[in-house]
């Protein structure tokens, strides 16, 4: 920060020096404001630094009145305004930054996190875009648009931004991920293995890596290792229930039911709500040939979920078993309804 002012005090005197004899006062006095508005800047960068982020906001804003084409602290007031989640607040001062310095490739990154975080993906890839287009070729900005094509099941692009942001930053643990979770939607089930283990070699603790890998290897029908796997993604977040319900999964494809009811329980116990869970612990109750506890959990599966069309063509299947034709047929023709495979065919054959 002494170096900053030094400088700008030893320019204010080379430019009073060479003009004294015009008395160049205009020129004095844009110096002047500009010292000040430096001052102004880098007292609210330590704040920020500091985490003194209401003060911080005023250094700015101060630095901002002093020259209005700050592109900077426009910026850098935009990213605390991100920090207290006045995300609107924050838009607007990446919108200046970029109408002050049209090149500025971080405030459009900044910006598209800004509006991805409100839901506007269009407008974040768009500023993304602008962002690499204007040299910001950080390893965040290829992520993050790789995660908003993924998530509208663009699958091949988002494993290209992935790849990207891998290049860019060889130890982004997310980016291993999420390309792997790609390969996985693409049914490229090796290389997301590969992927997810790179992922789980960056960073050991990332429970829900652990989870994808297991699922990833029940792909492949490799169970035991799924099953290990998951074990793993529970050691590292004790209540991840998705872990457990996915781990009792594996245990039922291995034929080990009752290890799979144990496992859906301890889903539920963590998630009382889990209508997945319930259902699975029907599906496994019928391969022990208890078809009223079946109906139990399936009724229960339905109770929290009223559309849950898999679990209606499973206790319609149960009520088969205890001769409830009618009640078998009823559930049918609810699972057929909502568009359940083979439900339609089950219905068929009722005649009520």
């Amino acid at each position: 920060m002494k170096k900053g002012l030094l400088s700008l005090f030893f320019m204010a005197l080379v430019f009073g020096s060479t003009f004294a004899q015009e008395a160049d006062k205009d020129t004095t006095l844009v110096i002047a404001e500009n010292q000040d508005a430096e001052i102004a800047y880098n007292r609210g960068i330590e704040n920020f630094k500091n985490k003194q982020l209401q003060q911080a906001i005023s250094d700015f804003t101060e630095a901002i009145q002093h020259k209005a084409d700050f592109s900077k602290a426009y910026f850098n007031r935009g990213s605390v305004y991100v920090e207290l989640n006045r995300v609107s607040e924050a838009i607007s001062d990446f919108d200046m930054a970029i109408q002050h310095d049209a090149s500025f490739g971080n405030a459009y990154y900044s910006r598209g996190r800004a509006k991805q975080n409100s839901n506007d993906n269009e407008g974040a890839l768009s500023d993304f875009d602008n962002a690499i287009n204007n040299g910001f070729k950080e390893a965040n900005v290829y992520y993050y648009r790789g995660v908003i094509k993924f998530q509208a099941g663009q699958y091949e692009d988002a494993k290209a931004d992935f790849s990207l942001a891998i290049s860019a930053d060889r130890q982004h643990a997310y980016a291993y991920n999420d390309r792997g979770s790609a390969n996985r939607k693409l049914e490229k089930y090796d290389d997301a293995i590969s992927d997810y283990k790179m992922a789980i070699s960056i960073d050991g603790k990332m429970a829900f890596t652990y989870n994808n890998l297991g699922s990833a290897l029940r792909k492949k029908e490799n169970y035991k290792e799924a099953i290990d796997q998951f074990t793993n993604a529970i050691k590292q977040k004790s209540d991840y229930y998705m872990a457990y319900n996915n781990r009792g999964s594996a245990k039922y494809d291995m034929k080990d039911y009752e290890g799979a009811i144990k496992d859906f329980e301890e889903a539920i116990k963590i998630k009382s709500d889990y209508a997945y869970a319930y259902n699975n612990i029907g599906t496994a109750k019928m391969k022990l040939k208890d078809y009223e506890g079946a109906i139990k959990a399936f009724d229960k599966a339905i109770s929290i979920d009223s559309n849950y069309g898999y679990a209606y063509m499973n206790r319609g299947n149960a009520k088969e078993m205890l001769r409830d034709a009618k009640g078998a047929c009823a559930d049918w023709n609810k699972a057929a309804e909502l568009n359940v495979n083979q439900a339609s065919s089950f219905a068929e054959d009722c005649n009520f």
